[in-house]
């Protein structure tokens, strides 16, 4: 079979179509070549001929142990320790003081890592009730960690995990809570019984009863992939499972807007959780005022266009580095930056992703380092690994309005509309004064024939650009076609241009 083998358009609409009836999984089309090189193998470990005897499989009685290791293949198994660190900090310092002061002490409170893959979520939640409530925990607690994959669940149970697993752990926890033997790090017994491991498929239904009367659900990354109606499902039996007042945690690159709004979604410290019903509100104060920053004037910006005419905010232009020598007094990590910049720039993507995975050797946790492999990704139609970069960006800070813009694209660009308004709501909330936001928010809301929101949104993009001088570049764009585009948009959602007010050039 050729290495460049790809499956036909029939194979490949079955596969998609039996994936998801299986898992909830949609593969668009990105993932068609990755899917090919996947089906190629398991034509050759099964010898199989095409990919109409493969679906002929599927489909008779050993179907179901191939759809397993064909799962296996496709999911995107990637977790950590602590990931979205806000998360596991609401967790200690509001919600589980919350539901310790409002539960009858004499029940458990009980908590779910729904989609948990190789562990490092629920043994994360098991720590961290562990630092609020002692071990053992001075009130019953219960932690159910579920998954589709046994294979995954097997690794799980054994909480047993490398130095690069754990590399995010904090030192304190790590002598705490982990024995090392050899190059290995175990958890101790007493956090491993804290968590119970079953196989369950989140889209069947319905749910078993074990996991109904849940004070709060982890669910996270789990729905990326997912097709709204299948997100809205799913939302809306976990609601199901939550007592009143419980939590539900969803990831960074989720959203419940117009999928499901029974929840309450409340805001702390820049991050965005939902809670069923309406608990006492939470001791802690609300998200914290955007971070200040200016538009200068006059400076190119250093992001080439992303996906469209559309603006993004000016910053200040740093002198561009070509050569690999480092500039004297400037840290290796950032020379590989600017030199991914210029490659962005001049559309040199390799070299641009070469420049910015050299910077993230230096320096692993440079969130600009991670929006610029998501963007080259992001250009070169390679979707899924731009969304995974920007998740790694929002880790690392989930205030990065890059990361938040370039993912809303990059879900704009799928057809994802109700992610990219969320997103991109996000990015605008951050940088109320980014051009770039509002603009791309005023394109999605047209792409959803929400006029008067998207009139609204070129408004704010204008107000944006006034006091701009007619040849400053955002993203290689002239500030006069962006007035020009926004004017051709408000006169034809309200019937009369905006006000001109500009700088001189």
């Amino acid at each position: 079979m050729s290495l460049t083998w790809e499956l036909d358009e029939a194979t490949f609409a079955g596969l998609r179509e039996r994936i998801q009836a299986c898992s909830g999984i949609y593969l668009d089309d990105s993932r068609r070549r990755s899917l090919s090189r996947t089906i190629a193998a398991r034509l050759r470990c099964r010898g199989l001929h095409n990919g109409e005897e493969y679906l002929a499989l599927l489909d008779s009685p050993a179907g179901k142990e191939e759809m397993s290791v064909l799962l296996e293949e496709v999911v995107n198994r990637e977790t950590s320790f602590f990931r979205n660190p806000r998360h596991f900090r609401l967790l200690a310092e509001v919600v589980l003081p919350e539901l310790e002061r409002l539960r009858p002490a004499d029940l458990p409170l009980r908590l779910w890592s729904a989609g948990c893959s190789t562990g490092q979520e629920p043994y994360s939640i098991a720590i961290t009730v562990a630092e609020t409530l002692g071990l053992p925990p001075r009130r019953p607690v219960e932690i159910l960690a579920t998954d589709l994959s046994r294979q995954a669940l097997e690794y799980a149970r054994q909480g047993c995990f490398t130095e690069r697993q754990v590399q995010r752990v904090e030192p304190a926890y790590l002598s705490r809570y982990f024995e090392r033997r050899g190059e290995v790090y175990v958890l101790k017994p007493e956090v491993r019984e804290m968590v119970r491991f079953q196989e369950v498929n989140l889209v069947a239904e319905p749910l078993p009863s074990f996991v109904h009367g849940m004070d709060v659900i982890f669910c996270r990354n789990v729905t990326i992939y997912f097709r709204i109606e299948t997100s809205r499902r799913l939302m809306a039996n976990l609601y199901r499972c939550l007592k009143e007042g419980g939590y539900l945690f969803i990831g960074f690159s989720e959203t419940l807007w117009q999928v499901f709004d029974a929840f309450e979604r409340v805001q702390q410290g820049g991050v965005f959780f939902y809670r069923k019903g309406r608990a006492a509100q939470p001791a802690r104060p609300t998200m914290p005022p955007p971070r200040p920053r200016s538009i200068p004037g006059g400076s190119s910006v250093e992001r080439p266009l992303f996906l469209g005419p559309a603006p993004t905010q000016p910053r200040p232009s740093r002198p561009e580095v070509r050569a690999e020598r480092v500039a004297p007094g400037e840290e290796p990590a950032r020379a590989h930056y600017q030199r991914g910049l210029a490659g962005l720039r001049d559309g040199r993507y390799e070299e641009a992703l070469g420049a910015f995975r050299a910077a993230l050797r230096e320096e692993p946790n440079l969130v600009e380092a991670w929006c610029g492999v998501a963007q080259v990704y992001a250009n070169q139609g390679r979707y899924a690994e731009a969304l995974q970069a920007c998740e790694r960006a929002l880790e690392l800070d989930d205030l990065a309005e890059e990361a938040y813009l370039l993912r809303g694209l990059v879900h704009r660009q799928l057809g994802r509309m109700e992610q990219a308004v969320a997103d991109l709501e996000r990015a605008a909330y951050l940088n109320p004064s980014s051009p770039t936001a509002h603009y791309y928010l005023g394109d999605v809301f047209l792409a959803l024939s929400d006029r008067r929101r998207a009139a609204q949104a070129f408004r704010r993009t204008w107000r944006a650009l006034l006091g701009q001088a007619e040849d400053v570049l955002i993203d290689g764009v002239p500030v006069h076609l962006l007035r020009q585009a926004c004017r051709k948009h408000l006169e034809t959602l309200e019937g009369a241009a905006p006000e001109v007010s500009v700088r001189p050039s």
